[in-house]
């Protein structure tokens, strides 16, 4: 059902693409067991809300981008992306160690050439990593405002962030001040061709991010920009 459902909504994904995607949703499940990773275990639903979700945008990213992907949680999207997007530079990043020790070994296992951090956003913004990617992904469960402010520090004069949501219009409503002032400009949205709700949200940076942000993560938490 996984590989009908993705290759009904991603017809361009070739077998072996569709194989590799059906082994990680295996190794999910199977880590699923051991500490919470999803509540999608049913191989349809989670062909579409968690891997076509996660790469129904893919070809908005450059040739041979440098994609950093915040919040990885489980590897979305940044494993689907990899998969979809094998030229794509990835590099994920999560502060619960157990998650990210779950995708360096998922990476491995099947051979998947990704760089796996385990290290909250707002401390590596300050440092080298700072506006060096071309895009900039997060399906966080987080606020808009909150997710700009983590994650355009990253991206490049020009570069892309794209921010995975569901029912946007009141959260992009609240964000359009945070997501100018950090350097962007709302671009597009893409809604998804399957059943669900969601979009891509598709920011452009047009400028640097001023030095100051992103704030410690208990000042974004209290007062979000």
């Amino acid at each position: 059902m996984f590989k009908e459902r993705l290759h009904k909504l991603s017809p361009n994904l070739s077998e072996q693409q569709i194989d590799l995607m059906f082994d990680y949703f295996n190794l999910v499940i199977q880590a699923n067991k051991e500490f919470n990773l999803t509540a999608l275990v049913e191989e349809d639903k989670a062909a579409e809300l968690h891997f076509y979700d996660s790469i129904h945008s893919a070809d908005l990213i450059p040739q041979n981008a440098r994609v950093l992907d915040i919040g990885t949680g489980a590897g979305f999207p940044g494993i689907p992306l990899k998969i979809a997007r094998p030229d794509i530079r990835l590099t994920m990043m999560d502060s619960v160690g157990k998650k990210t020790k779950f995708v360096l070994k998922a990476t491995e296992k099947l051979s998947i050439e990704a760089e796996v951090l385990c290290a909250r956003a707002e401390d590596e913004a300050q440092g080298a990593m700072r506006e060096s990617f071309d895009c900039c992904t997060s399906r966080a469960v987080a606020s808009l405002r909150m997710l700009a402010e983590l994650c355009l520090p990253y991206v490049r004069v020009g570069g892309l962030f794209l921010a995975y949501k569901a029912d946007y219009e009141l959260e992009l409503k609240e964000a359009e001040k945070t997501i100018h002032l950090l350097g962007g400009t709302l671009e597009k949205v893409i809604h998804s061709d399957g059943d669900s709700n969601h979009t891509v949200l598709v920011i452009r940076k047009l400028k640097k991010t001023p030095q100051g942000y992103p704030r410690r993560f208990a000042r974004i938490l209290k007062n979000p920009l």
